[in-house]
């Protein structure tokens, strides 16, 4: 089955959408965050790993033949095949996911300055993914 740009699509659509979310979150310093605001960071944090994923696994699977066994092999043979310059970058923002879902309570002013850092290997991602398999830039 070929890669299925529908589904990338919608994952980077869904992509961009969060990091402009998260960005208006951490637009104001920590110590001003509300409560809810700061949930809304952790399950965005979350929600974007998730969405990052996704088509890492569907172009493994589909373009490649290759099965990832975990989130972060997904993303490493994504990197290797696309040329990704910040594969640790990436693989350290799957890791922050999973400390969110497993030790959530730990984390607070971690997730606000990894998500400050910005997105610039998210958008090198979303760049080589649309670089190789074309897709309607304008419908983004």
């Amino acid at each position: 089955m070929p890669v299925d740009v529908d589904v990338l699509r919608a994952r980077i659509s869904e992509i961009n959408f969060i990091m402009n979310e998260l960005q208006r979150l951490t637009s104001k310093p920590f110590m001003q965050l509300s409560v809810d605001e700061k949930y809304s960071m952790r399950y965005n944090v979350i929600v974007l790993v998730e969405s990052i994923i996704s088509p890492c696994i569907h172009i493994a699977i589909e373009a490649y033949s290759k099965t990832p066994a975990s989130y972060r092999e997904a993303i490493k043979i994504i990197a290797g095949k696309l040329n990704l310059s910040c594969v640790k970058d990436l693989t350290s923002t799957v890791g922050l996911r999973n400390v969110l879902i497993h030790r959530y309570w730990l984390v607070d002013e971690k997730i606000y300055e990894a998500v400050k850092d910005n997105f610039k290997c998210v958008r090198e991602l979303l760049s080589k993914v649309m670089e190789a398999f074309p897709i309607e830039h304008q419908l983004l």
